[in-house]
Formats: C-alpha cells, sequence, structure tokens
C-alpha cells in the first residue's frame, strides 16, 4: 500500500534492505532477515516496474508538452492540454 503512496514505499524497501543485510551480518534472527530482505527487495522491484510504466504511459500520452510555458503560458490552458490528452473533462455538474 506503501509503494502506491508518493513512492514511501520504495523508501522504506531501501531501509529494509539495509536492515536486513546488517542483521543477516550480525547473525540477529537469521530466517526473519532473509525473509524481510526479500520482501524489501521484491517491493523496490515493482516500484521500479511501476515507475517505468508510469513513464512510459506518460510519454506515450505525450504530457510533457502541457507543461511548457511558451505554448500553454497559464494553468488553465496546460489543465485543458491535459484533460484534452487523456479523454476530456468533467461534467460541471459532477460532485
Amino acid at each position: 500500500m506503501l509503494l502506491l503512496v508518493c513512492g514511501i514505499g520504495t523508501l522504506i524497501a531501501i531501509a529494509g534492505i539495509i536492515v536486513g543485510i546488517i542483521a543477516i551480518t550480525r547473525r540477529s534472527n537469521k530466517r526473519r532477515a532473509i525473509v524481510g530482505l526479500c520482501l524489501s527487495a521484491l517491493t523496490l522491484l515493482l516500484g521500479l516496474i511501476a515507475g517505468v510504466v508510469i513513464y512510459n504511459w506518460y510519454q506515450s500520452k505525450n504530457l510533457g508538452e502541457c507543461f511548457d510555458p511558451s505554448l500553454y503560458p497559464s494553468q488553465e490552458a496546460a489543465q485543458r492540454c491535459v484533460e484534452d490528452k487523456l479523454g476530456g473533462t468533467q461534467p460541471e455538474n459532477a460532485i
């Protein structure tokens, strides 16, 4: 769940890998350290895959041009560009 919240899960996975390596070298509950290390590595791998997928989606939709101030000088124009590229806007009476 934390992986999806602003990448916090990736930072926690890195910390988990470090703590797992330290626990293995100190021979402190080796089985638990190995499980934690594997889960942290898996989380880091999933974060990397999600990052690549999101980056490729961003590039395929060509959303980067919407944030070019020379093409879209106002926030409203940039938002309109993003909405057009993503397939429309919300109805006015939507909650």
